[in-house]
């Protein structure tokens, strides 16, 4: 049969024309960051917005000005934003918020809140840091009122107990320090959540670890975001809380994976004491969970060793448990060796054996080898039987008392010299041995 151009024309338009159909019908999957976005519960691109999104409420004091929404505008303000739909929780995803302050520095009452709380509506509960005082999920904490100067801190709740202002520090599972006021470069933290990673829930700020753990498990179900601030307080400052950025991906983006190489810092307190006898001061790093007196309470000591322990699961153990893998590692790399040297002996004996070699001339070949080693011992022997001649002689001379005293410093230090060179002497001609039979065989 004769094939025409246009019959193969034809035939290459048809597979072309499948393709294409099987490509919009099976598109290839996207894993980007961008396919991630989740724009319904997102902020826009504030830039060219002129009002407030339909699936966002503003509450208090806070605006939309020239592209940032505006938590505090004035002194002993605050303000919120909420949205009005709740996210159903049942895969991982990752949720940003990109803020600033700026107008003040230094310890306030104020700070601003970040919340992940199941979903009830949007809270009417003003009470914690214009946010809910009584919540069932995460909360978020940046503010510079706490002993340890400007921290971020992570706070739990269930639901059954109001979390109160005076006492929120206490409650904290984890924190790092985070320098945030009064800065002209906006902060971002991002939340991850990994559900196939063992529920990872990781906290970072400006893509370095504040903290992580896998202790915590969020319920499935629907959950409300919003963010919270109040300023001013008893100092009556003007601090200025602003939002530029809010996104949430289902699922976890590529900064959620940067390595845990640059962790934020975590806090630590100096105490000066001073002895009372001599006057002297000197400075003493402790935790923030060491006794500030010399007595303490089993209740007070239970509360401090629950506080380590939600300190040390919330922040990351990983660098530790890569260097106890790798001190395993020299210790099954250095077992190996040796039983590998211990098979090549047994081995060169048994050979040794085979070909007709006797006993005797096995030692006779040992002694060769370590001739060296046993001249270098027999010398020691000598000058250790010389010194005891000298001072010998020294004690019939009536120079007794001081010889005797030479000759006991020297023996000081002979003694720990002939015994270092006695092990180096050995540990050499026992390289060498098994080096000469690694070649042989």
């Amino acid at each position: 049969m004769m094939i025409t151009r246009n019959t193969v024309l034809l035939a290459l338009f048809t597979a072309l024309a499948m393709w294409a159909g099987l490509s919009e019908s099976h598109p290839l999957a996207d894993n980007s960051d961008a396919s991630k976005l989740n724009s319904d519960y997102s902020l826009p691109d504030l830039i060219n917005l002129r009002k407030v999104p339909g699936n966002w409420k503003a509450g208090e004091q806070a605006s939309l000005e020239e592209g940032r929404f505006v938590l505090t505008s004035g002194q002993n303000t605050k303000g919120s934003l909420w949205l009005k739909q709740g996210f159903n929780l049942k895969d991982s995803f990752t949720l940003e918020w990109t803020f600033r302050s700026v107008g003040y520095s230094g310890k306030t009452d104020g700070g601003i809140s970040f919340w992940f709380v199941q979903d009830s509506g949007v809270p009417s509960d003003k009470q914690l840091y214009n946010g809910p005082a009584k919540y069932d999920g995460l909360q978020l904490l940046v503010d510079n009122n706490g002993p340890l100067g400007p921290t971020l801190r992570g706070q739990l709740s269930d639901g059954q107990k109001t979390v109160e202002n005076a006492n929120i520090y206490d409650g904290s599972f984890a924190s790092c320090l985070m320098g945030y006021q009064d800065s002209s470069v906006p902060s971002t933290i991002r939340i991850t959540y990994d559900i196939n990673d063992n529920n990872l829930l990781k906290v970072q700020a400006d893509n370095r670890i504040c903290f992580q753990t896998r202790k915590i498990r969020f319920p499935t179900g629907s959950y409300r975001i919003g963010v919270s601030a109040v300023n001013g307080g008893v100092n009556k400052n003007s601090e200025s809380f602003e939002i530029f950025k809010m996104q949430l991906f289902d699922g976890v983006i590529e900064d959620s994976l940067i390595p845990n190489v640059k962790a934020m810092g975590q806090p630590k307190m100096i105490t000066k004491v001073i002895d009372q006898k001599t006057g002297k001061e000197k400075l003493i790093e402790k935790t923030a969970f060491d006794a500030d007196k010399d007595k303490i309470s089993n209740y007070e000591l239970y509360k401090k060793l629950d506080r380590v322990e939600g300190k040390i699961l919330g922040n990351d153990i990983n660098a530790l448990d890569v260097k106890l893998n790798d001190v395993i590692k020299v210790q099954q790399e250095l077992l190996s060796f040796m039983t590998s040297l211990t098979n090549q002996r047994s081995t060169k004996q048994s050979t040794d054996n085979e070909n007709g070699g006797s006993t005797k001339d096995v030692i006779a070949e040992d002694k060769e080898e370590y001739k060296d080693f046993l001249s270098l011992n027999q010398k020691l022997e000598k000058l250790v039987v010389e010194q005891e001649k000298y001072r010998e002689t020294a004690k019939r001379h009536g120079d007794g008392p001081q010889v005797d005293e030479i000759a006991r410093k020297l023996m000081i230090w002979l003694l720990p010299l002939i015994f270092i060179m006695l092990i180096m002497a050995y540990y050499t001609f026992k390289i060498r041995q098994e080096i000469i039979k690694t070649k042989l065989l």
